[in-house]
């Protein structure tokens, strides 16, 4: 992608990204952070944030859109190198299709807690969900994200 046009991708980011998560399986626990810059938009009806992904060479490899239409409903939709729309609602179960460049997983999302508070400025929200793969793997993630206008 030409630096004009990434250039052009990132004028709206309004807002400054973190995101803490964990994910543990098999008694292990993997931690991982993010911070990026964001367009970030709240009004009474739902909350929206979105951000570029970067490679490991800092190359753009996808976008991911956060919406939060409720206290108890979340959804991330993944565009690029991973696509993939996933529902966490608090207490039910969605399956979603994990598709990457080397194949697709059929998996299942259980939302067992979801607390979110937005403002105009900003907020945070936190999640914790269980991701089901069938017999082959399972594992416990937790999310705490953070936005702030800059």
């Amino acid at each position: 992608m030409s630096e004009r046009k990434r250039k052009d991708n990132r004028k709206d980011e309004n807002a400054v990204l973190q995101i803490l998560s964990s994910q543990t399986a098999d008694g292990e626990t993997e931690r991982s952070e993010l911070n990026s810059t964001a367009c970030y938009s709240c009004s009474a009806q739902e909350v929206r944030i979105k951000y570029t992904e970067l490679d490991e060479n800092g190359e753009e490899s996808g976008e991911t859109v956060i919406t939060v239409l409720a206290d108890r409903l979340v959804t991330i939709q993944k565009t690029g190198f991973t696509e993939a729309v996933m529902i966490l609602e608090q207490g039910k179960t969605h399956p979603i299709t994990y598709n990457t460049v080397v194949g697709s997983m059929q998996m299942m999302l259980c939302a067992l807690e979801i607390h979110a508070d937005f403002h105009s400025d900003g907020g945070r929200l936190l999640m914790r969900y269980l991701i089901d793969i069938g017999e082959t793997y399972s594992a416990m993630n937790t999310i705490d994200l953070r936005v702030s206008l800059r």
